[in-house]
């Protein structure tokens, strides 16, 4: 039987079980409609916090989901997969947007405690 993996977030955040964290962000997703930008304060946080756990495990100079600066988030279909799954895309200064998987990023924080 695997361990529980504890993540933690720089917000503050934090759950006992990286499973734990992945429920919150999914049903944070299923909040939101396609195309809604996340207007809740407290899920913006979550996401800006979980995001920059992913960038921080970036490989030196393959590029960010941050690239440059987070103006908002929203609900989106994966590229990779229209129609079937929904993901939220970070929308950059820039203007610029791109998908970010919870599951990677997830993977990330959790990977920084172990």
């Amino acid at each position: 039987m695997g361990r529980s993996i504890p993540v933690s977030l720089s917000n503050g955040k934090s759950w006992p079980t990286k499973n734990q964290a992945y429920e919150h962000f999914k049903e944070m997703l299923a909040r939101y409609i396609v195309g809604e930008q996340v207007s809740d304060a407290e899920d913006h946080s979550d996401l800006r916090a979980l995001l920059m756990v992913y960038d921080e495990s970036v490989v030196e100079g393959q590029f960010t989901k941050a690239g440059s600066g987070i103006d908002y988030f929203e609900k989106g279909v994966d590229d990779q997969h229209p129609g079937k799954t929904k993901c939220f895309y970070v929308v950059r200064t820039d203007g610029s947007r791109i998908d970010f998987s919870l599951k990677h990023a997830l993977y990330a924080a959790a990977n920084r405690q172990a």
